[in-house]
């Protein structure tokens, strides 16, 4: 027993201990090239760590940590976006003439808090696992001090931050207050005799504060300032990572509680997605600013993806449910890491505000990184062939099922607005007739084996997407 608790936590204990000779190494002796090679190095053994728990089955190895499949496959998605995002910080920190060790163990910090949360099944190791990836994060952005805008970025991520997590602790000591319990199951076990008033109160503050976590609209005010003030690669991270975790926390909280069953959730849940889809779209359609104008696709995107959790948590339409968010999770993760991968290479030696023009002709002067960048818009729009495609395949094939007839109308709705300003930036990637095509990009071949990654998984999650649907059914 000891050997499967060992095995199935190892990745957390890998990068835990990777971490620790990161931070001695920086103290010790600073040199940027052993920190990366390090970090890189950490991230590889993490992955293959993984490799043992696969036969383990679902293994409660402490009563604060779970592993199954579930956490297994998003501890992959989440250890692969760190990889991608330590390959293009490489050049970057050099552009910017920045210290990249402190932030290379930033990164690192962030990535073990985000496998914390989805390994967690109590509520300590949840909240132990947002603060870690919190404060790194909020470092993360705030990281070139000399640029204002991060500064802010930094501020307002850390207190609205704070604000949503406090919100979250108080209704989980409410919901403790009525159940007595704070792990899932027991909470799940509990919820049908406790006090009404306190599981209520308890439910809009969790709601508010997840709300805050994953951009969902009223509670999205941060989101664009903080995108357009982070380092463009911190920008992709927060807008994948953090997410992807939640959402699996989101997933396991709802399976172990069934608190998703209920008629109140189910509706508050609706409201925001729907709203989400809807103006995270329309909002994104006056965005000039291209960190701006991927803040609120974002926002939308995740309204898309709350269908799945509306559907997963009030209908017997459960499995499916699950497979069409984590899909989702994938093909949302690879194109928008592509879509930013694209800007930070975009961005250069100083450019942090990159708008449409610095775009143009961008397919001509780069094609592999503007052919990377339309991919990735193609998928966000949901075109055929993309992996983005085969994600609303699922969500509307859930919806049909479940007759959420609402949810799809939105989706709908969201997606033939998207489509027009994907459609203009693709438009700006092809177009010759600006001055700005005849700036050159240098990338860097670290940054280049990134990009082919990406290009490739987008590409291989919609043109092949049976072999990953069969894996799906068979882990989730």
């Amino acid at each position: 027993m000891t050997s499967t608790i060992f095995h199935g936590l190892l990745p957390l204990i890998v990068l835990g201990a990777a971490i620790v000779i990161v931070m001695l190494q920086i103290a010790w002796r600073r040199h940027a090239g052993i920190t990366q090679g390090l970090a890189l190095l950490a991230l590889i053994m993490a992955m293959v760590a993984l490799s043992p728990s696969w036969a383990l089955g679902h293994v409660e190895a402490t009563p604060l940590f779970v592993v199954d499949g579930l956490s297994r496959l998003i501890s992959l998605v989440l250890l692969l976006g760190a990889l991608v995002t330590l390959l293009l910080t490489d050049r970057w920190l050099r552009w910017q003439n920045l210290e990249s060790g402190e932030f290379t163990l930033l990164l690192l910090l962030a990535t073990l808090g985000t496998l914390v949360m989805v390994h967690a099944q109590h509520a300590a190791s949840f909240i132990l696992g947002l603060e870690l990836l919190g404060v790194s994060v909020y470092t993360l952005i705030a990281y070139p001090q000399r640029h204002g805008t991060s500064v802010e970025g930094g501020l307002k991520y850390l207190v609205l931050s704070s604000a949503s997590t406090g919100m979250l602790l108080f209704g989980m000591a409410l919901i403790y207050a009525a159940t007595g319990a704070l792990a899932f199951v027991e909470v799940g076990k509990q919820l049908a005799d406790a006090d009404t008033v306190l599981t209520s109160a308890a439910t809009v503050l969790v709601v508010a504060g997840v709300a805050f976590k994953l951009s969902l609209v009223p509670f999205h005010m941060w989101t664009p300032d903080v995108y357009e003030g982070a380092p463009t690669p911190v920008t992709g991270f927060l807008a994948t990572a953090s997410k992807v975790a939640l959402i699996a926390v989101i997933i396991r909280w709802f399976a172990a509680t069934g608190l998703g069953d209920g008629s109140v959730v189910n509706t508050a849940l609706s409201s925001l997605a729907i709203a989400s889809m809807v103006i995270g779209n329309v909002l994104a359609l006056y965005q000039d600013n291209l960190k701006r104008l991927l803040a609120y696709s974002s926002i939308a995107h995740m309204g898309y993806l709350l269908i799945a959790l509306v559907i997963f948590g009030g209908s017997s339409t459960g499995d499916l449910a699950v497979q069409a968010a984590v899909w989702y999770l994938l093909a949302y993760t690879v194109a928008t890491l592509a879509a930013f991968a694209a800007l930070t290479l975009v961005a250069g030696g100083g450019n942090e505000a990159p708008v449409r023009q610095d775009l143009a002709g961008l397919l001509w002067r780069r094609p592999i990184l503007g052919l990377l960048f339309m991919v990735a818009l193609l998928s966000l729009a949901g075109v055929p062939l993309t992996a983005g495609f085969m994600g609303k395949f699922y969500l509307v094939t859930v919806s049909v099922t479940a007759q959420a007839w609402y949810l799809l109308a939105a989706l709908v709705f969201g997606s033939a607005v998207s489509v027009f300003y994907y459609l203009r930036l693709i438009y700006t990637l092809v177009s010759k007739d600006d001055a700005a095509s005849t700036v050159q990009l240098e990338v860097p071949w670290l940054s280049g084996v990134a990009v082919a990654g990406l290009l490739v998984g987008i590409l291989m999650l919609g043109v092949l997407p049976g072999g990953v649907a069969a894996l799906l059914s068979r882990i989730l």
